[in-house]
């Protein structure tokens, strides 16, 4: 049996006089890490309950508790270590547990036990108590050692003054003192950990303290700001102070740790948090759903600074959020209250991990923002007031400079297709959505009908693909992403299939099927991007304000060099295929990568050179009948679609959060250790 959990447990179950009766416990030891992290009861059932206490987030982890039952009935079981304990029913936990579980002493199930930091000096144990139907019903938590039982009792005493009746503040059905630990017990609460915050803005309302507003330097998290984080980053709390100094806000209820592993959710208006260790009754408002945003993005999703920030400025401009800072009192001071937080989990939580992560949020937060940028620290780790001399960096060779560009490059790209996942989206039902909107619907499909007639009956060469993608983003616009998707798909196989019916012969149902999935590719990048550029609150302001930015060729030279060779393979291909198959979509690609890293001219350019290319290989192979009339249609008509991506892309990327990088600094580390 491992040390660790021969002596913790021992330690818990000791009992100063012996006992002749002894209560075997068995279990099976799962190790994280190569450190003990749970004993399960070997019972079938036991184990399965036990795992409640497993709250998996990343995407190994839940691959991995959801593995741990299925080896547990198999043979695999034995490569779980056993342990076989004898507890002392003299011991003064047993009593407790008796109690707690409604059992008779000789009767009483092993617990479920989870292991705390017992590498970190703070020995504690989470135990999931059940009753003889192997129903859990309690959930014990026991501090061992000075330092273990001083959390326990700071919990324990907390828990006491949480208010009745408050929605997420659970109560404590039984408490224990002694002098080798210290135990409080809880009610099980079913339920899942939440995957997004929805519901919590209900949670967070009844958490706002009645009665009149109050200054916030009478904060408690205030006061440890200014006495910690004054002196660790002093330059950046220079530019934080003078935002929220003097400032009035309502005070709420404090959590501390508010994540989704400390929260169960029955429902999204059932939810009940644990672990308030560092919970106080006079906290700052929005804390906690910052936390939860922030560190459920950090540790959970392992998400860059980028998409980090993306996910908190969605929450800012969400309205359930809005609503709540206007009855905290909070709408003027949210950004500078954020990176308040960012600052006091950093400096004065003091994480064991991302803390790293948190300095670069707040860095890439601050400056788009406006705040100024914290203080550079020094090679010894303080921090050096005023501007520090830019640290010497080793110079990249050419391949590691390619490199990360390339990486950079499929990054930003990536950022193009992804959407923050956290803050839940509260769409309205779909028949309401029709029942608003049906004229919009029933004008699209009319459009439709329209080019279907008179494609089949008036065109034979001519390219409509730029008037088939006007219903497909009016729908966006106006109805719902879904519904640009339906039209998108629509639009994308009426094309091919008229083609099809008109001249069967030289359209096979293969070259249908490829170019129908051209065309709706195509259509459906201009709904996506259509629908991200909507959700932008400052939309108006964005499109309005000219997007002007010299290329920079020498920062993004391997990007330019890959998007140029990427082009010319898919012209070969295209050409080599012949002008009957569509390659369109393949030729987005690099005119988005040129897009971002260099200017929307340069872009423009790129997507001359494809409609140019495209138009010029369908004219010499003779499908357009050799008609200048059809070849110049045809170029514009390629050129105002693919010109249409890159605008929309150049839109959105205008002071998002999610493209802002270092052109100059391709492989750079942040520029605050941690």
């Amino acid at each position: 049996m491992a040390n660790p959990v021969t002596g913790s447990i021992a330690e818990l179950f000791r009992a100063e006089t012996p006992s002749d009766r002894a209560i075997e416990f068995k279990w099976l030891l799962i190790r994280r890490r190569n450190r003990p992290f749970l004993l399960l009861p070997v019972r079938p059932k036991g184990a399965q309950v036990g795992l409640e206490l497993y709250s998996a987030h990343r995407r190994r982890a839940k691959i991995w508790r959801g593995a741990i039952p299925l080896l547990l009935s198999t043979p695999a079981a034995a490569i779980f270590q056993r342990v076989h304990f004898l507890a002392n029913e003299a011991s003064e936990i047993m009593p407790f547990l008796v109690d707690q579980s409604g059992m008779q002493g000789a009767g009483i199930l092993a617990p479920a036990i989870k292991f705390g930091s017992l590498e970190n000096e703070k020995p504690r144990f989470v135990m999931l108590l059940c009753d003889q139907t192997n129903r859990p019903v309690k959930v014990i938590k026991v501090g061992i050692d000075k330092i273990g039982r001083a959390a326990t009792e700071r919990e324990a005493d907390f828990l006491e003054k949480l208010p009745a009746n408050t929605l997420g503040c659970i109560r404590l059905t039984g408490r224990l003192s002694t002098p080798h630990f210290s135990a409080f017990a809880t009610a099980y609460f079913p339920g899942q950990s939440p995957e997004d915050d929805a519901g919590l803005e209900t949670l967070f309302h009844s958490w706002i303290n009645p009665g009149p507003e109050m200054a916030v330097e009478n904060l408690d998290s205030w006061q440890e700001l200014e006495t910690v984080v004054a002196s660790a980053s002093p330059a950046a709390w220079q530019a934080l102070r003078p935002a929220l100094a003097g400032k009035t806000l309502r005070s709420t209820l404090y959590h501390g740790d508010f994540a989704p592993w400390n929260i169960r959710a029955v429902n999204s208006q059932n939810l009940q948090a644990f672990d308030w260790e560092s919970g106080c009754l006079l906290g700052v408002p929005g804390w906690d759903w910052f936390h939860f945003i922030v560190q459920t993005s950090i540790l959970a999703k392992r998400h860059s600074a980028q998409r980090v920030s993306a996910e908190v400025e969605k929450l800012l401009q969400s309205p359930r959020f809005e609503k709540y800072a206007a009855a905290a009192a909070i709408s003027s001071i949210v950004k500078p209250l954020l990176l308040a937080y960012l600052l006091h989990h950093r400096w004065v939580v003091k994480p064991v991990d991302g803390a790293r992560q948190t300095m670069e949020l707040y860095d890439l937060l601050a400056g788009h923002w406006g705040f100024k940028a914290p203080a550079q620290i020094s090679s010894a780790g303080k921090a050096v007031a005023g501007p520090a001399p830019a640290p010497a960096q080793a110079t990249s060779s050419f391949w590691e400079d390619a490199c990360a560009q390339l990486k950079s490059a499929g990054s930003q790209l990536a950022n193009v297709f992804w959407e923050p996942t956290l803050t839940a989206n509260l769409e309205t039902p779909f028949r309401a959505r029709l029942k608003s909107s049906w004229p919009v619907a029933v004008v699209c499909s009319l459009w439709l009908a329209v080019l279907a007639y008179v494609q089949y009956h008036w065109t034979n060469h001519l390219m409509l693909l730029p008037l088939y993608v006007i219903p497909c983003l009016l729908a966006t616009w106006n109805m719902s992403r879904g519904w640009g998707t339906f039209f998108a798909l629509a639009s994308g196989i009426i094309g091919p299939l008229i083609a099809a019916s008109k001249q069967p012969s030289l359209y096979p149902p293969d070259l249908v099927c490829w170019n129908s999935l051209m065309r709706f590719l195509m259509m459906q990048t201009c709904v996506f991007l259509t629908d991200r550029v909507h959700r932008q609150k400052n939309f108006l302001s964005c499109l309005a304000t000219p997007n002007r930015r010299p290329a920079d060729f020498a920062g993004n030279w391997a990007v330019v060099a890959a998007s140029g060779l990427w082009f010319l393979l898919v012209a070969v291909g295209d050409i080599y295929t012949g002008p009957r198959v569509i390659f369109l979509p393949l030729y987005l690609f690099p005119a988005m990568l040129v897009t971002l890293f260099l200017n929307l001219r340069w872009g423009t350019l790129m997507v001359v050179m494809a409609a140019v290319v495209a138009s010029t290989d369908e004219y010499l192979g003779g499908l357009n009948s050799s008609l200048v009339e059809v070849f110049g249609w045809n170029l514009v008509m390629r050129f105002l679609i693919l010109f249409l991506v890159i605008l929309l892309l150049d839109r959105l990327s205008f002071q998002n959060v999610l493209f802002t990088y270092g052109k100059h600094n391709w492989g750079a580390k942040s520029p605050n250790p941690v």
